[in-house]
């Protein structure tokens, strides 16, 4: 082993134990946090929360599976060098979580589309009814899709692999990248052209018709600014992906040519593997930020957080006796 290729180990290695940390700490603080607040009554109405509560589980699971083994790995021998049925799980939960949780959030821009329509068939797929076909549909879609992970799957010299030959490599290296970056990313981005499209014929349809303004309730005004902020959270969302996952999307297009590269020098396969690791981790930095994307960019969401920690932690003034103290 060339001393290039032992450093990069030994970086990789202690970069990757660090960000398993960063995901414990914040990213699975920050995911239990929003199950607990898309669980909460105010959010319960709304559709596109149904999507959000979901993909944060989804979060919750990848965020898990990669860095408890990434953990133990550095204290102990990695499981996934000995252990051919911990390969293949692992790598076959940690890829359908990753992909559920991108799909879920492609649906919640449906969602908002549909439900931002001017055409009454779409806007009645906008409720929670459906949200929770949708959701069922896709994780079962999921599983069923990426099964050829558990039989493929192999351990050799001491690393976990996919046994197929290049050509089959490429196959599901390409579907890989259409599964876990460019659909989502392309159904994010038609869904938010949508969005706009419907929001500003909307506003239009409002200022030629004052009265309509003036007859919207208390309830209606309350849940319009309560899609608002879903809205804003979902949009935030959405950037934050594609900055996040970019470059994990164009090193997986590199993923496909390298395979075809002939006479590799040690060095070349070391910098590469150490690529792979880093941008493979880093692809994590999202479902960890999710949590404070939201309390950001929604008042409502920052509120409800203050309530729930509030109710949680802090005894309400109205349930709080003083007991008189016996005196002799």
């Amino acid at each position: 082993m060339s001393s290039l290729s032992s450093t990069l180990q030994y970086i990789q290695k202690t970069t990757l134990f660090g960000l398993s940390w960063f995901y414990i700490s914040f990213g699975v603080t920050g995911c239990i946090l929003n199950i607990c607040l898309f669980s909460r009554k105010q959010f319960r109405a709304t559709s596109c929360c149904k999507y959000f509560l979901a993909s944060s589980v989804g979060m919750l699971f990848n965020l898990l599976i990669y860095s408890i083994p990434t953990l133990y790995g550095y204290y102990y021998t990695n499981p996934l060098t000995y252990n051919v049925l911990f390969c293949k799980f692992r790598y076959y939960f940690n890829n359908n979580t990753s992909v559920i949780y991108r799909l879920i959030l492609s649906a919640a821009s449906f969602d908002r589309s549909a439900s931002s329509s001017s055409n009454v068939r779409l806007r009645n797929l906008a409720n929670v009814k459906f949200a929770y076909r949708v959701i069922g549909t896709i994780i079962i879609l999921v599983f069923l899709v990426h099964i050829h992970m558990l039989i493929f799957y192999n351990i050799k010299t001491n690393t976990c692999y996919n046994s197929l030959d290049a050509i089959g490599i490429t196959l599901v290296s390409i579907f890989s990248l259409i599964n876990n970056s460019v659909l989502p990313t392309i159904l994010m981005v038609i869904f938010t052209i949508f969005i706009r499209k419907n929001l500003a014929a909307r506003r239009k349809r409002r200022q030629n018709n004052i009265l309509l303004q003036e007859r919207i309730n208390q309830n209606e005004e309350i849940q319009l600014k309560r899609d608002q902020q879903v809205l804003r959270m979902l949009f935030t969302q959405i950037i934050a992906y594609f900055i996040i996952t970019s470059p994990y999307m164009i090193y997986s297009i590199n993923n496909i040519i390298s395979p075809y590269i002939q006479n590799k020098s040690s060095d070349r396969i070391a910098i590469e593997n150490f690529i792979a690791g880093i941008s493979g981790g880093l692809s994590y930095v999202f479902p960890t930020v999710s949590f404070y994307v939201y309390t950001l960019t929604s008042s409502l969401f920052r509120n409800e957080l203050y309530v729930m920690l509030r109710s949680t932690f802090c005894c309400p003034i109205k349930n709080c006796r003083i007991e008189p103290t016996a005196t002799n």
